[in-house]
């Protein structure tokens, strides 16, 4: 069942102010994966690839491996330069990408559709330029859109969106220069942000009118990166120092720690198995994979190397595979999932270059994406699974 957007948003206050929408910077291209491609409506049927992984074509085979089946692109979306953050949140009806300049500038946002289509001003939208901001996260709670942008002034706004990404309300506006990948989750019956600061990791609560009712303590030595999912009724939070790797079950008060970093991680959960993944960066050239078993004597268990020569992973979970993508040493995107022995069946996008923060790994419309900023402009790629005897 679709969802009306202005019923998303009907207790927003009266007195919301509408943002005006400006001129987006030159943007650039957006990959999108698809784990199942006949579910993704991303491209038009008449455009769909070789057949996929659907249940019960998994016997005669015995091994999937990733290809590209169709492209699509959005020329009207441009940035000056690919140096951008992103952030990627999956949608009922599609999804809403926002971004920000590294250098500092406003943050900015555009929306897709199901099909694939803008749904946002053909040059994106304003989301929010009172102060100067140099990265952006953002998550949908509760179907509402949350955006979190950390400015050079020291500070971490937190937003809610309008789905049309017209306007915002500020929720809190707290002390910090770091916020997770998923900057607010549920948390049983509130909703809980998590940032950071040269203090440490703290968390904001939010009540059920989206009021803030208190701060806590989650860590008490600063983090250098940080990166939070839900698993089941719980927020997952991970971050990072320069020695050491810490977790934090929020509602359960489960903490785990590992004596070294765990730099630019992202971790991935199956509720159902109680268990997930976590990629990290060790070093300047090697991402490393980490098991997360719920109950754990360290709930960080059995990490291992998964590939040299490569940077800035994500994880996701589609509900079967897990995949991850990550940037070669020839600044390539390869994306790929975790196969049963462990190893990862992957391909390198190859033409497709951003900077790590410039790209991001998401599930959209039951499809695995990867949307990513660089020099060709904006446009799609979707991957579908290619079964192999």
């Amino acid at each position: 069942m679709s969802l009306n957007p202005k019923d998303l948003v009907k207790d927003l206050p009266r007195r919301i102010g509408r943002i005006d929408n400006g001129m987006m910077r030159p943007l650039l291209p957006i990959v999108l994966l698809c784990g199942a491609c006949g579910d993704n409506l991303i491209v038009p049927s008449q455009e769909e690839g070789p057949p996929v992984d659907e249940p019960g074509l998994e016997e005669p085979y015995s091994h999937f491996v990733p290809d590209v089946c169709s492209v699509r692109s959005w020329p009207s979306v441009a940035f000056a330069d690919r140096d951008v953050d992103m952030a990627v949140v999956p949608t009922p009806t599609g999804a809403a990408i926002f971004t920000v300049a590294t250098g500092g500038g406003p943050i900015m946002g555009f929306g897709i559709n199901g099909r694939g289509e803008l749904e946002t001003k053909e040059t994106g939208n304003i989301i929010r330029d009172d102060l100067t901001f140099t990265s952006v996260t953002a998550a949908l709670v509760d179907e509402r859109l949350i955006a979190a942008g950390v400015s050079t002034e020291g500070s971490i706004t937190i937003d809610m969106v309008r789905p049309d990404l017209g306007a915002t309300f500020n929720l809190s506006t707290a002390r910090g220069s770091v916020v997770a990948d998923m900057p607010m989750a549920p948390v049983r019956e509130e909703r809980f942000a998590t940032v950071g600061d040269d203090k440490g990791v703290a968390g904001i609560r939010f009540d059920a009118a989206w009021q803030t009712s208190g701060t806590q303590v989650v860590g008490s030595v600063a983090p250098l990166s940080m990166t939070a999912t839900r698993y089941r009724e719980d927020t997952m939070v991970v971050w990072s120092t320069d020695s050491t790797c810490h977790l934090s079950r929020i509602a359960a008060e489960i903490n785990s720690s590992r004596p070294y970093p765990c730099i630019n991680g992202r971790i991935a959960m199956s509720n159902a198995d109680r268990r997930g993944f976590m990629v990290y960066e060790e070093g300047a050239d090697k991402v490393m994979i980490s098991e997360i078993r719920v109950g754990g004597e360290s709930e960080i268990a059995n990490t291992k190397l998964l590939v040299d020569f490569a940077r800035a992973p994500k994880i996701v979970y589609d509900g079967s595979r897990y995949w991850v993508s990550y940037i070669n040493a020839r600044q390539d995107v390869v994306v790929g999932y975790i196969g049963g022995d462990g190893t990862l069946v992957s391909m390198a996008l190859e033409g497709t270059q951003p900077y790590g923060d410039g790209y991001e790994l998401a599930v959209v419309n039951s499809g695995v994406w990867v949307f990513a900023v660089d020099g060709a402009g904006a446009g799609a790629q979707r991957l579908c699974l290619k079964p192999v005897r």
